[in-house]
């Protein structure tokens, strides 16, 4: 058996777990929504199955699920749109997690040398009106 026909050296991870099972249980409950819904009454009395819920939720719930997750995106999308600031508000040009361009010589230094990426920055909202909004050509 060569390196690659064993199996993994740490075990399955918890994440993996839960996907696989979470996978299989809705593919089982799938299957068994189809067969409710599309086998025939007499069908299910002749197996002995009797107490089953009326077709209508074999419709409606799927109906329902849908339009819940259209509301829960039209209701997320609304709350942010509530929440945001208005374009005149400080809080649109500044914010408190602000991380403010490095001027030390000695660290952007160590960045060209060690040809790693530098770290994020804001870019001040001067440079931007700068460079945007000031052109070097005036038209005629």
């Amino acid at each position: 058996m060569n390196k690659s026909e064993k199996g993994a050296p740490h075990g399955a991870k918890a994440a993996e777990v839960y996907g696989i099972v979470g996978y299989l249980s809705s593919l089982f409950s799938f299957a068994l929504w189809i067969i409710w819904a599309y086998t025939p009454d007499w069908v299910l009395r002749s197996m002995g199955i009797t107490y089953y819920p009326d077709r209508y939720w074999a419709v409606a719930l799927p109906t329902w699920f849908i339009f819940l997750v259209i509301y829960i995106v039209i209701v997320y999308n609304a709350w942010n749109i509530i929440n945001t600031n208005r374009f005149e508000s400080y809080y649109t040009i500044r914010d408190t997690i602000e991380v403010p361009k490095t001027t030390n010589e000695k660290e952007i230094q160590s960045f060209h040398t060690t040809q790693s990426i530098a770290p994020a920055d804001d870019i001040p909202i001067s440079q931007i009106n700068r460079i945007l909004f000031c052109s070097t050509q005036h038209p005629q």
